[in-house]
């Protein structure tokens, strides 16, 4: 339908005279009364009865006028959409999955405080985005590599575990227990290698695409496994116990190709975080989410 059309209309209403109406619309009254003629055809309703000092409002001009209304506030609002934001920046970033909540909303709200009007594309990781957010081990070999965070392993025991009666847990303590794993996990070999050479009597109940499907089979009580201790943190079902023996952890940061520093946001994300840490307060965190959405 001609937007055009339902501005005739709106002013018509409103006026409640097809001269004035025009004089609105800065048209001719013949315009006027033309438009109005082929909208009620369109529609098959008669809009407007006419006499000579105006016209009389009928039942569907009155049902027509709020819709019509609506339409033509969004057809004015499309130019501002893309007129009054103009983005100064834009970054196309790749993100792994498997990072906490907590510290990816903290890079974000960084940034964003950081470079003003950023419009952001994001993807999983991969050598098409400019700059990615991912653990090291992930990184292309070519690529520059800033830290942002480390993060340590922790021993997860589900619910009504007898591990759990013990107030320190360490390797002897995990033979012929059942494992949950994540193959694709960058900590994966490593903690193999710990307890296939140590326990030797290791039982691996599941084998995860992910570390939310490791979370879930340990939500579960399948078995236990070691988790990210960021990622974990205010899940229920398991425990995180103290764990006497070998440990490993993960480095996150952001991983870039040498070129990608000709875009002048992302010079400035690693020039900032070259020289500040990416601080995380839950309690911050939970304070401005009240703050936002209450």
């Amino acid at each position: 339908m001609d937007g055009r059309l339902l501005k005739f209309f709106i002013a018509v209403y409103e006026q409640k005279n097809l001269t004035r109406a025009a004089k609105q619309c800065f048209v001719s009254q013949p315009n006027i009364s033309n438009g109005i003629k082929q909208l009620e055809e369109e529609l098959g309703q008669i809009l407007f009865e006419r006499h000579k000092k105006g016209v009389e409002l009928k039942t569907e001009a009155h049902y027509l006028y709020p819709i019509a209304k609506r339409l033509v506030g969004e057809l004015n609002s499309l130019n501002s959409i893309f007129n009054e934001q103009e983005f100064k920046n834009k970054i196309k970033i790749g993100v792994a999955d498997g990072l906490p909540q907590e510290h990816k909303q903290q890079f974000f709200r960084t940034v964003s405080n950081l470079c003003e009007s950023i419009a952001w594309t994001t993807n999983g990781i991969g050598r098409e985005n400019e700059i990615n957010l991912l653990v090291r081990e992930w990184k292309n070999e070519e690529d520059l590599f800033l830290p942002l965070w480390k993060e340590d392993y922790v021993l997860c025991i589900p619910n009504g575990h007898h591990l759990l009666n013990k107030e320190v847990i360490n390797l002897k303590d995990l033979e012929k227990e059942t494992f949950i794993h994540c193959p694709s996990c960058e900590a994966h070999q490593q903690c193999l290698s710990i307890l296939n050479n140590e326990t030797n009597k290791m039982v691996t109940v599941a084998n995860c695409s992910s570390k939310t499907e490791t979370l879930t089979m340990l939500m579960a009580g399948l078995g236990v496994t070691f988790l990210p201790k960021a990622f974990v943190d205010g899940w229920y079902g398991f425990e995180v116990k103290k764990f006497k023996g070998p440990k490993y952890f993960r480095e996150v940061g952001l991983s870039y190709p040498r070129k990608s520093l000709g875009n002048p946001a992302i010079l400035k994300i690693i020039e900032y975080f070259s020289k500040n840490e990416l601080k995380v307060n839950k309690f911050e965190d939970f304070g401005y989410y009240l703050k936002t959405n209450l």
